[in-house]
Parts: structure tokens; C-alpha cells; sequence
């Protein structure tokens, strides 16, 4: 595969919680990584051993996107407001997700994630919190995509990560955001039509399989018929029997 796209560095981001909201950052950390970001929790990422207060001012100064999640549990948090502080220090792009209430202090300009995802994160059945974990995430993905540092590098990011897929549930996440981004260029559409070809991870994917399909179709005029005929017979030629569908 094209050495270029390989060598891509991953985009880290550094969550700043409360710990009474572990549950939902670790589902989120979770998608996350399967879309191929780079994701600290304190909570989770910290060995015992480890000075770990050194250890949270290493790796938010490391990172490159500092997500709050902002719940009651965050202003009692005897940590967060200094995390933030380190933060606006350093220049993080930083990204309020709002569930209890608004950014305050000196992040109150900032645009806040608040939709009816959120809203669903907490006090929800199992289905409707695991819906919104993935629409949380894809809404990260895309106010990332739109901050002009990192939208020039965000679609070919996105492309390494999915044609290095490991297995199907990555292959399924990182396909499902190809329809949440515009413009591929021809060059990226060859490199995702070559990496489908030789990564069976993700042909056999049943998610991946239905958003590739729509995303081919989609850019059907960056391929010769030839190639285009050939990606469509593979991706309906695979069964879905047993496929993982997270």
C-alpha cells in the first residue's frame, strides 16, 4: 500500500471527566479507537506505578484534541478545571460535550456538542446509550474534520485507518464515517478501491460492505468501469452470514 497515507501520525484526543461518568467516556473511548484516533482516560490509561498527576500533564500536552465532558460530576471533579486550564494554555482544540450544562468560565465561547445524541447518553436503555455513543463519536470526527487545522489531513486519516483495518468491528466503524465526509479525491478513492481488494477485514464486514458499496456508487466517476464493476461484484460476492455488525 502507498507508503505516503501509511506514515499518517494519529490524532489524540485527551478526555476531561468526572470519574462517576467513567462508564460513558470508556464506550466512547472505545468507538473511538475503532475509528483510529488516539484516546487517554485517565482512569484507564495510567499504570499504578506511575506519577500519574505527571502522567495527565504529559499526555494533555501531547494531544490534539481535548474533549470535557460536562456533566454534574465535572465541577465537583477536583482535577477537571485544571485540565481545562492546561488546555486553553497550550492551545488544545477544544470540544465541550454538553450533557448537564453549558461551557463556563473560559471555555464559555467555545461551541458546545449538545444535540439529541448527548441528551441520550445518560438515563437511557442499553440500545438507545449505545446509538448515541456512535453518533457522539461521528459528531467528534466531523467538528474535527471542520477545524481547518486538521480537515486538510482528516479525509486521508480516515482512509489510512480504514484500509489497515484489523478486524471487522474497525472495519465497520471507520467505513461508516465515508459518508459523513466530502469530497475524496481520486487518489483517495483509488486507495480505499486497493485496500478493500486486499483487506479481507474488510470485505467481509457487514457494515463496511453496505456504507463501500454507497460510497463507490458515490464516487463511481474517480474509477474506470472496470475497477468499478470489480469492487461491486467483490463486496456482493462475500456472504454476511456471521458478520459482525457493531
Amino acid at each position: 500500500m502507498d507508503s505516503n497515507i501509511v506514515d499518517i501520525k494519529p490524532i489524540k484526543l485527551f478526555f476531561s471527566y468526572s470519574i462517576n461518568d467513567k462508564k460513558i467516556v470508556g464506550l466512547l473511548k472505545k468507538d473511538l479507537k475503532f475509528m483510529g484516533f488516539d484516546v487517554f482516560l485517565a482512569h484507564d490509561d495510567i499504570e499504578p506505578s506511575v506519577e500519574w498527576q505527571e502522567e495527565i500533564i504529559k499526555n494533555l500536552k501531547d494531544c490534539d484534541i481535548f474533549i470535557t465532558i460536562l456533566t454534574d460530576g465535572f465541577k465537583d471533579s477536583e482535577w477537571t478545571d485544571q485540565e481545562t486550564g492546561i488546555a486553553i494554555a497550550t492551545d488544545k482544540f477544544i470540544i465541550p460535550l454538553q450533557l448537564d450544562f453549558p461551557p463556563y468560565g473560559f471555555i464559555k465561547k467555545k461551541q458546545s456538542l449538545n444535540n439529541k445524541c448527548t441528551s441520550l447518553l445518560r438515563d437511557a436503555d442499553e440500545s438507545q446509550v449505545k446509538a448515541a455513543i456512535r453518533c457522539t463519536a461521528i459528531y467528534i470526527v466531523i467538528v474535527i474534520n471542520n477545524k481547518s487545522k486538521f480537515g486538510v489531513d482528516m479525509k486521508s486519516f480516515i482512509v489510512n485507518n480504514l484500509i489497515h483495518s484489523e478486524n471487522y468491528n474497525q472495519a465497520n466503524a471507520r467505513a461508516s464515517l465515508l459518508d459523513f465526509l466530502a469530497d475524496f479525491t481520486p487518489d483517495q478513492v483509488l486507495k480505499i478501491f486497493n485496500g478493500t481488494k486486499e483487506n479481507r477485514q474488510i470485505q467481509k464486514a457487514y457494515t463496511a460492505k453496505a456504507e463501500l458499496q454507497k460510497f463507490f456508487e458515490k464516487y463511481q466517476g474517480s474509477l474506470t468501469p472496470e475497477k468499478y464493476n470489480e469492487i461491486i461484484k467483490l463486496l456482493n460476492s462475500n456472504s454476511t452470514k456471521n458478520l459482525s455488525k457493531d
